[in-house]
């Protein structure tokens, strides 16, 4: 039986990881680096070149709803090692708004980061992705399935990628592609720092997760480090909520 740690089956893969500068996507870039994955980061913030450099990675600074960028990501990953095994889009941006104030510009961006790069570069990277039998994780919400008053925008998006990923994951399955999600619950991340700051509310939201505790960065790449591993080898379509339990109360 495969297991996780030195037997995952990791070292030695190419992997691509966008929103790779800091939060969810910088902790799962870490966690594919320690277990000898090699990790193209992508990120608007320019960081992601310091970011990816400590772990021995490469990080490209760029607008992932420009096409050039997630080309070129892919290109980078088969330049350096010949190969690409992992695409993990961890990428996202939220508005907190009521839905029906939310700008349109501001909604057609919440599409093109959380949804349309997504896409994207998996659409770029399937060539590369059959050749290794390789694995897609995407980074959903627990909004995807629940009314959220406040980031319903937000939560439109991340249902629409989970979908794109079940199609994919019957798609591309006879490719020997995998294409699987993760659902965070409540992460400490900068993008939630606004909500989780306010004691009110964290009081509130800390009382219906039975694990008793926020989650970090690194709750969600060690699952995300399952999924792409050979112990996940027979695992796709799936949605697999990191969330403390918070979405069976």
């Amino acid at each position: 039986m495969t297991m996780l740690g030195s037997t995952n089956g990791l070292s030695g893969r190419t992997a691509i990881v966008t929103g790779a500068a800091g939060g969810i996507g910088s902790a799962i870039a870490r966690a594919l680096a320690r277990e000898g994955v090699t990790v193209v980061g992508l990120d608007a913030a320019h960081a992601v070149t310091e970011v990816l450099a400590k772990m021995g990675g490469v990080g490209l600074c760029g607008d992932l709803t420009h096409p050039a960028v997630s080309r070129s990501a892919v290109d980078e990953a088969i330049a350096r090692t010949g190969r690409l095994d992992i695409v993990v889009n961890a990428a996202g941006i939220q508005r907190r708004t009521a839905a029906v104030d939310i700008a349109d510009h501001d909604f057609q961006r919440l599409i093109d980061v959380n949804l349309s790069a997504a896409y994207r570069l998996i659409r770029q990277a399937v060539p590369a992705l059959a050749t290794t039998r390789g694995s897609v994780v995407n980074i959903a919400s627990l909004s995807a399935d629940r009314a959220v008053p406040g980031i319903v925008p937000y939560g439109a998006t991340k249902s629409a990628l989970v979908q794109l990923g079940k199609g994919l994951a019957a798609e591309l399955g006879p490719q020997g592609i995998r294409v699987n999600a993760v659902a965070p619950g409540y992460i400490e991340t900068p993008m939630t720092a606004d909500v989780l700051g306010q004691d009110e509310f964290r009081s509130r939201a800390l009382s219906r997760i039975p694990l008793q505790r926020f989650a970090d960065g690194d709750d969600v790449a060690d699952v995300v480090t399952f999924l792409v591993s050979d112990a996940a080898r027979y695992v796709t379509g799936v949605v697999l909520p990191v969330d403390g339990g918070y979405s069976i109360t």
